[in-house]
């Protein structure tokens, strides 16, 4: 069949746009072989099957049904348009209940800071389970999580930036934790830059990959404080840089929570406060926006009451001088 001469074309920035009721009028007249048998079947007037048929055709710019024969029979363009009609009325149809399961038990994809989930993250995790259908958790380097997050590959994640380069995000602070030193037992320390000066000449620094956002936040301490570090050792977790610590192997810098990870390696190293003002990171839960709020306000405050009633006591027990370097958000 040729197609319609005086049938207007769309421009070409113009997307075509067609309705639900032409979908199930294109689907009743192929299923049925004409325009009456198709009314009889959608309860309505062979006139409205015809309209919505028509205007299908001149929103795509081409012809659907050969109605030069009895019954009609779909064009190319029309068997398409049908297959593809049928595959989106079913998804359609059975997105109420679809839905309406998720409502109940919603699947939840969450990803977490190596340092939270080694810590927190069990407890958490047992709670979310609780509270979720299928639960998926994946742990690592904040700026991973924070693509994934951006490009739908997690729900939520708990992370140590806030993401406050991106719109369309929520954001609820957990806790802020300034940075400390990790020193072997015997070495001699007092609250000045200096001192951390003598100590960067005389032992190799343990550092995170400047990659990971606590990292990055020492790398900018020790070239603003200008402190020498002569040598280097490079890990990727906080149990590898204590027990490297604990046996003289250099000192470093890190955070409350990761001396929290690395509690059981802590015997031979002396933890203590930086000169003031020491640089701060924030622990936060983001999820999109308008996405996953209640969740992510019951995980927050479960958060907070573990580190409150559970984690916070046992880091303090362990190295009481941190008591003031670790808050809570409220």
């Amino acid at each position: 069949m040729p197609r319609f001469r005086n049938t207007p074309r769309l421009a070409a920035d113009q997307p075509a746009r067609l309705s639900i009721a032409s979908l199930e009028a294109v689907l009743a007249v192929a299923a049925s072989g004409s325009m009456s048998a198709a009314a009889r079947r959608l309860q309505c007037s062979q006139s409205s099957v015809s309209q919505l048929v028509s205007q299908a055709e001149v929103n795509l710019g081409c012809t659907l049904f050969d109605r030069s024969r009895r019954p009609f029979r779909p064009t190319v363009e029309g068997s398409e348009l049908t297959r593809q009609a049928a595959r989106i009325l079913h998804e359609l149809h059975a997105l109420p209940q679809h839905v309406a399961a998720l409502s109940e038990r919603p699947s939840l994809r969450i990803a977490m800071v190596d340092s939270f989930a080694e810590t927190l993250g069990p407890d958490l995790i047992r709670y979310a389970a609780l509270r979720a259908g299928d639960l998926f958790v994946s742990q690592g380097l904040t700026p991973a999580h924070a693509n994934d997050l951006l490009e739908r590959r997690v729900d939520l994640i708990v992370s140590a930036d806030a993401l406050d380069a991106y719109d369309g995000l929520s954001r609820i602070p957990l806790l802020t934790e300034k940075l400390v030193l990790l020193m072997p037992e015997g070495s001699h320390w007092n609250p000045s830059l200096r001192t951390l000066a003598d100590l960067g000449r005389d032992l190799p620094f343990i550092r995170y990959s400047s990659r990971s956002v606590t990292g990055a936040m020492v790398e900018r301490y020790l070239r603003v404080a200008r402190v020498p570090t002569s040598r280097r050792i490079e890990v990727d977790n906080a149990d590898m840089m204590c027990s490297l610590v604990a046996d003289g192997l250099g000192w470093a810098m890190t955070t409350p929570l990761h001396v929290l990870q690395g509690l059981s390696r802590l015997r031979g190293v002396v933890v203590r406060k930086l000169p003031a003002p020491a640089p701060e990171r924030q622990v936060t839960l983001v999820t999109r926006e308008g996405e996953w709020m209640e969740t992510a306000t019951r995980l927050a405050g479960e958060t907070r009451r573990l580190l409150a009633e559970k984690y916070l006591p046992l880091l303090v027990a362990a190295v009481p001088e941190l008591g003031s370097e670790i808050s809570l958000a409220q």
